[in-house]
C-alpha cells in the first residue's frame, strides 16, 4: 500500500486549521502541522519534506512568503487558502502564480485543486 501524501498546513486561525485537518485526513492525506506561524512552518520544512502544502497568506500580520519561497526552491507544490485576491499578491513573486481557493473554500473544490497540484509534479 502506498503512503498517504503528506500535506503541510500553514494556517493561524484555529478553526480553519482544524477544518483543513479534518477535510484532508478524511480524504486520505497525512497532515503536517498545522503550523500557526512562519517559524513553525519553516521548522516543519527543516525536519520533513511534504508532498504539497496549503498556505494562508497572512499569518497574524506576517505574509507567508518565506515559506512559499522554501517550498518553491524545493519544488513542493502549494495552494493558497486566503481571502487575498490576485492583485494583492503581485508584489510577492513566490505567491503571485499560486492557485488560491479562497478563504471560504468548499472541501470538494479544495481537494480537486490539491489533487491536480500533486499530479503536476
Amino acid at each position: 500500500m502506498q503512503d498517504a501524501p503528506r500535506i503541510l498546513v500553514v494556517e493561524d486561525e484555529y478553526l480553519i486549521a482544524l477544518e483543513l485537518h479534518d477535510v484532508l485526513t478524511s480524504a486520505g492525506y497525512e497532515v503536517l502541522g498545522p503550523a500557526r506561524d512562519i517559524d513553525a512552518a519553516l521548522a516543519v520544512l527543516n525536519a520533513e519534506r511534504p508532498d504539497a502544502a496549503i498556505l494562508d497568506v497572512n499569518l497574524a500580520g506576517q505574509w507567508v512568503t518565506p515559506v512559499a519561497e522554501v517550498l518553491r526552491a524545493a519544488s513542493v507544490p502549494f495552494i493558497l487558502a486566503s481571502g487575498y485576491i490576485a492583485a494583492d499578491l503581485q508584489a510577492a513573486p513566490a505567491l503571485r502564480d499560486a492557485i488560491n481557493v479562497g478563504k471560504s473554500w468548499r472541501p470538494e473544490f479544495l481537494l480537486k485543486v490539491l489533487s491536480a497540484e500533486l499530479t503536476r509534479t
